[in-house]
């Protein structure tokens, strides 16, 4: 029988995996990606939830077309006003049905056509992991030959990790490579998440509060570089204040029971000072380069000699501006 009559068959009734796809103005990348999709090989009931957030080019018309070519497989919500993007992808997983969620966004596609299948029989092997993720590569569109694996240059994470390793190794998990038990996702998030940059990192803490996460040494993810993708669009300053506020948050959220690890900030710190001695605020350079000098017991011994010639570097870049 063909993959996709199977799951023609296999959508009649509920599904065991969701696929959370969400796109906004990924025009030139979303067939692909829908594509990659739809060519998994899969012994289970399987829906692709895709959520378009009003995009302003031809997306929802594809999304509606691969809908309608698909209609027991694909469930699409056309958005009919911009959510945001931590909104939308909060929302489209509470839209899935399935006991296992698969996240995606139009921008990316798998190459293993196998993925879900694997990741879904690891949770059914493995019932103490509340998320499994994979290995994966990013690619840059204007050199496509280029490819820089996630775990190339970085040790792998153990087999099988729990939430202390998690936070005080901060491992590389991409969320195009997860798999999660729907039953772990958390039922309200705090307002704090829905600006926040790094909003995936915040979801891997929400969720492997109720399980451990287990990484499987497969490459099933091309993760695409390029300059129409979210996260290029935001400044190197707001950025890192994003992240001062997340880790912040976070600490919070986590009753500061990792305070020890989260408190120093101090690379944070250290780069955003270097952000606003490069611009000429010599203020909030002495501020936030302060706040770094304080923390850094936490961080490795400073190279005080290293950190003058910075120091003289971004100055005279300054002044000669």
């Amino acid at each position: 029988m063909s993959r996709t009559g199977f799951n023609y068959i296999c959508s009649m009734s509920q599904p065991k995996v969701s696929v959370s796809l969400i796109t906004y103005n990924h025009e030139k990348y979303i067939a692909a990606c829908l594509d990659s999709l739809i060519m998994q090989k899969v012994s289970f009931t399987l829906e692709i939830v895709v959520s378009d957030d009003y995009s302003t080019d031809r997306t929802p018309e594809i999304v509606a077309e691969y809908a309608a070519r698909y209609p027991n497989l694909i469930k699409p919500i056309l958005r009919k006003k911009n959510l945001g993007m931590v909104k939308n992808a909060l929302d489209t997983i509470k839209n899935c049905s399935g006991e296992y969620i698969a996240l995606m966004e139009g921008d990316d596609f798998w190459i293993d056509e196998n993925k879900l299948q694997i990741q879904s029989d690891y949770l059914d092997r493995n019932t103490d992991c509340a998320i499994c993720f994979t290995d994966g590569y990013l690619f840059f569109e204007n050199d496509p030959g280029k490819k820089q694996f996630f775990y190339s240059t970085v040790q792998k994470p153990p087999a099988k990790f729990d939430l202390d390793f998690f936070i005080k190794n901060n491992p590389v998990m991409s969320n195009n490579t997860k798999m999660f038990r729907s039953e772990v996702q958390p039922d309200s998030f705090p307002e704090w998440i829905y600006p926040c940059i790094n909003w995936d990192w915040v979801l891997h803490i929400m969720q492997a509060l109720k399980g451990k996460i287990g990484f499987i040494d497969v490459v099933t993810l091309a993760y695409r570089r390029h300059p129409e993708a979210a996260f290029n669009s935001k400044s190197e300053e707001l950025i890192l204040l994003n992240g001062i506020t997340a880790i912040s948050e976070v600490n919070k959220y986590l009753g500061y029971k990792y305070n020890d690890v989260f408190k120093s900030l101090w690379w944070e710190h250290r780069e955003l000072s270097f952000v606003y001695l490069q611009k000429g605020n010599l203020a909030k350079f002495l501020r936030y380069y302060w706040k770094y000098i304080l923390a850094w017991r936490n961080a490795d011994k400073i190279n005080f000699r290293d950190e003058l010639w910075r120091i003289k570097n971004a100055l005279f870049g300054w002044v000669s501006k």
